[in-house]
């Protein structure tokens, strides 16, 4: 990065790792004139399968409990990043918030392309080395680093 504004993105959900990846762009966004991008994805991968939707014989009901479910998980990743953001306004680094609703990896790597992104920090457990079953063949922070079109800093 040089010298120019950049964007730096954090995909935040206030887990340790989350808080970490954000201690780190917080440095490195103090040391040039970057935008930290706080992102916050609710994953509506796992409120239902799509290969159920057939089988189930109300689909409103449940549409109504999916958009109820979404916009109750909102409301609580709006305060949650605005007081990560308003943070970091206070000590003058210029901050944003972005939420969206998808798959977290898909999310993260259309929202970096969107707000050019010049970097991508991002938590990773290295779960996959530990423990290979629990995550199965691949980590979100693993893909993102592997697939993302700008440099990607993996934070332990």
């Amino acid at each position: 990065m040089n010298n120019n504004k950049s964007n730096i993105l954090v995909p935040f959900d206030a887990t340790e790792l989350s808080i970490k990846a954000l201690d780190k762009a917080r440095v490195l966004a103090a040391n040039q004139s970057s935008t930290i991008i706080v992102l916050y994805v609710i994953d509506d991968t796992s409120f239902y399968p799509k290969e159920i939707a057939k089988y189930i014989s109300n689909m409103d009901d449940l549409d109504k409990t999916r958009h109820y479910f979404e916009k109750t998980i909102r409301e609580g990743a709006k305060t949650m990043i605005g007081k990560e953001v308003d943070k970091l306004i206070h000590e003058g680094i210029a901050a944003k918030s972005i939420i969206r609703v998808g798959h977290p990896a898909d999310e993260i790597l259309t929202v970096s392309k969107e707000e050019n992104a010049d970097m991508i920090v991002i938590g990773s457990s290295g779960s996959l080395k530990k423990r290979h079953d629990r995550k199965g063949i691949g980590s979100i922070s693993r893909w993102i680093s592997e697939v993302a079109t700008c440099p990607v800093v993996l934070v332990r």
